[in-house]
């Protein structure tokens, strides 16, 4: 097996939502399940300076958003709740909410 098909093995059983980050981030909410892979795509339409950077806190991620590029990133959650996610000024916000 390749490591790209490894790496499609994992999110095989997983969901894939695609954000566009332009003054915002569209949609703001993503629905997930609990145990399941998630793989976010940010899909950055913009120069901003506010929205070159992505946290998710929850999950330990720092990600940089390269100007009209998409930029995946996967997550596994595993407990029921909401997590927010937010630019690198906590301007921009958004939020996955996860279902047991």
């Amino acid at each position: 097996t390749t490591p790209s098909e490894k790496g499609s093995d994992s999110m095989s059983s997983g969901t894939t939502r695609t954000i566009t980050v332009k003054g915002g981030y569209s949609p703001a909410q993503v629905n997930a399940r609990a145990g399941e892979p998630l793989r976010l795509v940010f899909d950055r339409q913009e120069t901003s300076g506010c929205s070159a950077e992505l946290l998710i806190p929850a999950f330990g991620v720092r990600q940089t958003l390269p100007a009209f590029e998409s930029t995946s990133v996967e997550i596994t959650p595993h407990a029921a709740g909401e997590y927010e996610f937010t630019c690198g000024m906590n301007m921009l916000r958004g939020s996955i909410v996860v279902e047991a």
